[in-house]
């Protein structure tokens, strides 16, 4: 609401301004809204009333109605051209090229753009210097992908008027160049501090942040939108999930927490990683009250907060966060389990305590319980216990959840239809057995659209090595090649599948960045193969051999 009631003032405030560009009628008046004092023509109170349906309307997003209200304004003030402005903006968001890059534009309708180009013809034949039409004018241009007209308009737009916000916006993200660019970055920067409508400055720089790759920038400016303006925040914790897919898990963690603390209120169900990715950065702050705050607004139960905080090395914080728990309710397994492995208790015990009435289990609870159990059990008991506990399902994507379950997967613990696509994908390259091939298991590469980027890149290096699209998923996965276990074993398993030569380094360099990840052992022994280092081979045989896995090498 915050943001729409920005919206609204905006819009009344153009519209009495608009109404002294083309000063025809004699009778100038003084008005306030909001506080500001515009000199203007006079208009009577009906256009008026129009003109704030239309930007109601426009705000809530009700188009058609936006551009009733608008169209009804320009008959009764025939002299302004911010009626023709407001819907040539909207005529551009119908034709489902919306400028704001966070509020996802509806599907397009033909014709759209053209009558929305008529519109503004009609506000620039009104008004030639009238720099809001030229701002819309180059924001429609740069959302249906014609950079030089946007360029041009918004050149034109922030010469009448230095000051807009949008002209200058626009100008620094159709800024060409490496020169541009680093000028663009700063001016975009710089615009959070001083624009009138911080939300749009930030709204500009998170998306010229993720156009150029950068990062840090980019979960910066989503972590500022969120507060700034909480009712976008279903659209940043979907960013959040994006920046996890593709490897960037401390950035990911920063923008869910930011989106689900924005408001009380759940996040959308369709939004399961973002709200888990929350938990996570609580865990790793060591921040009980935000790990249980954050559980309960995102309608996860506490034992998925306390697995976590357990996969995340916090014995303590995982006790502290489930002991209430598991003492209001004796059914809650879950929390039973955590608190076996938090207080180092009788594991076997918890195990054998499973009764048909519990609740279910959160995935995060049983993967932490189970990897605890291998401690002390045999795989096989391990199994049986695992295969006895009712359980949720894991969420594709969960990093911190999903490669730990491979491992208990890899080990015989974890049955294979236990993991989601990116867990079988993984499991498929561990066990040297083409994903189609698994009897009884999905094929993760056939089920491409439910990977997230960097499971996309493996799928795509067993399958198309030489394709333009890993090509590009490559270089946008480069800056976490060096961290990210998957994005490392793809890269090395596009060796092998391409042909390519293999560096006498690399298997044993693959091998050292964690020999206890069978999926980085298994690639380290298909790379040790090809390239006759008989030493790492031995070495990664050894550590498949403690996973347990039974190998089948597939060329």
């Amino acid at each position: 609401m915050t943001r729409a009631r920005g919206g609204l003032r905006a819009a009344m405030l153009a519209f009495l301004g608009a109404a002294c560009v083309a000063c025809a009628h004699p009778w100038v008046v003084e008005r306030a809204y909001g506080g500001d004092v515009v000199e203007g023509r006079y208009v009577a109170p009906e256009g008026y009333a129009a003109f704030l349906r239309g930007a109601i309307a426009q705000a809530e997003g009700r188009q058609v109605e936006a551009l009733r209200g608008y169209r009804d304004a320009a008959e009764r003030d025939p002299g302004s051209p911010e009626p023709w402005t407001r819907m040539a903006e909207v005529r551009c968001s119908m034709a489902g090229r919306h400028v704001d890059h966070l509020a996802r534009a509806p599907e397009g309708r033909p014709g759209e753009v053209a009558n929305g180009e008529r519109a503004l013809d009609r506000a620039l034949a009104l008004a030639p210097g009238y720099a809001p039409a030229w701002a819309v004018r180059a924001a429609c241009a740069e959302a249906r992908g014609d950079g030089r007209t946007a360029r041009e308009a918004a050149a034109r737009a922030a010469e009448l008027d230095p000051r807009g916000d949008g002209a200058n916006i626009l100008l620094a993200r159709s800024a060409e160049g490496v020169a541009a660019s680093a000028d663009a970055r700063a001016v975009l920067v710089a615009l959070t501090v001083t624009a009138a409508d911080p939300v749009a400055a930030w709204n500009a720089l998170a998306l010229w942040a993720e156009a150029h790759g950068d990062v840090a920038l980019w979960a910066r400016a989503l972590v500022e939108l969120a507060r700034r303006a909480p009712e976008r925040r279903a659209a940043i914790a979907r960013s959040a999930e994006e920046l996890a897919g593709a490897g960037s898990l401390g950035e990911a963690r920063a923008v869910a927490a930011a989106a689900v603390e924005a408001s009380e209120s759940p996040l959308p169900a369709d939004l399961p990683l973002a709200a888990r990715l929350a938990l996570d950065e609580a865990v790793a702050r060591r921040d009980g009250a935000a790990l249980r705050r954050r559980a309960t607004r995102a309608r996860l139960p506490l034992d998925e907060a306390g697995g976590r905080a357990l996969l995340g090395g916090e014995r303590a914080l995982a006790h502290d966060v489930t002991a209430a728990a598991a003492a209001a309710d004796p059914g809650a397994l879950g929390a039973r389990l955590v608190l076996a492995v938090a207080d180092g208790g009788d594991l076997l015990g918890a195990a054998a305590s499973m009764q048909p009435g519990d609740t279910p289990a959160s995935a995060a609870a049983l993967i932490a319980f189970g990897v605890a159990l291998l401690h002390v059990a045999p795989p096989a008991e391990a199994r049986a216990a695992l295969a006895a506990a009712p359980r949720l399902p894991v969420v594709a994507g969960d990093d911190r959840v999903v490669r730990a379950a491979v491992d208990l997967a890899s080990r015989g613990v974890l049955p294979g239809d236990a993991l989601p696509p990116d867990g079988a994908l993984e499991l498929s390259v561990i066990a040297g057995v083409p994903p189609a091939a698994r009897r009884g298991a999905a094929d993760p590469v056939a089920a491409a659209d439910a990977l997230d980027l960097r499971h996309r890149y493996l799928s795509l290096a067993l399958t198309q090595p030489d394709s333009a699209d890993l090509r590009a998923m490559a270089e946008r996965l480069r800056s976490v090649s060096a961290t990210d276990p998957v994005v490392a074993a793809a890269a090395a398993i596009v060796q092998l599948t391409a042909g390519l030569r293999v560096a006498p380094d690399a298997p044993r360099a693959l091998l050292a960045r964690n020999p206890a990840d069978p999926l980085l052992a298994a690639t380290a022994l298909r790379l040790a193969e090809k390239a006759g280092d008989a030493d790492v081979a031995r070495r990664a045989r050894e550590a498949l051999g403690v996973f347990g896995t039974t190998r089948r090498t597939v060329e």
